[in-house]
This record gives C-alpha cells, structure tokens and sequence, in this order.
C-alpha cells in the first residue's frame, strides 16, 4: 500500500472518532440530568432510553495525564448546570447528589 493513500485512510477514520466523540457531548443536559437523577435514586429510572445519556455524562473526564477526579466533576456538574432547570432550588440538591454519587468517578 502506498503512503499517501495510507494516510488518507488514517485521517477518514481519526475524523470519524473525532465525529463521534463530538457527537456524545452534544446530547441534551436536560436528559442527561434527568437520567442521572433517577439513577440516584431521585426519580423514575429511564430504562433503556437512559443508556446514551448515562455515557455521556461517564464520557466527560478530565485526564492530566492522570484521571483527575475533582476536574472531572466540575467538567460534568458544569454540563448539567446547561439544563435550565437543573438550576432551580431543589433541582440544585438533585444534581449535588448526582456529582456526589458519580461525578468523581470515571
């Protein structure tokens, strides 16, 4: 195989991986919220319509170059506070418990 093809295949598939990480951050922090709520114990779980929003919220990690745990929770708390609603007095309490039972963890 010739290099320049070579490379031209390696540059189709990093922009691939790269599509679908961008992708994964781009889903709704509201639903994300809310899945993680009823994972905690907060409300209903979602079953199986929870599973793409759970690992978006486990995609959000902070490594330098170790996991860095308390980046990693700030990083995830900050995505939920992009809810609207997550904002509100006792939704706050929801989304401390949230990052308290999962958002140190990668």
């Amino acid at each position: 195989m010739k290099l320049r093809p070579l490379f031209a295949a390696l540059a189709i598939g990093a922009t691939g991986l790269t599509t679908g990480t961008a992708h994964a951050q781009g889903a709704d922090p509201c639903s994300v919220y809310t899945c993680m709520a009823g994972l905690s114990g907060s409300g209903a779980p979602g079953g199986a319509a929870c599973t793409a929003p759970i690992a978006t919220f486990h995609a959000i990690q902070v490594w330098s170059p170790h996991f860095n745990s308390s980046a990693t929770a700030a990083a995830r708390r900050r995505f939920l506070m992009k809810c609207p609603g997550a904002q509100e007095p006792t939704n706050l309490v929801i989304l401390n418990a949230i990052i308290a039972e999962w958002g140190y963890s990668p």
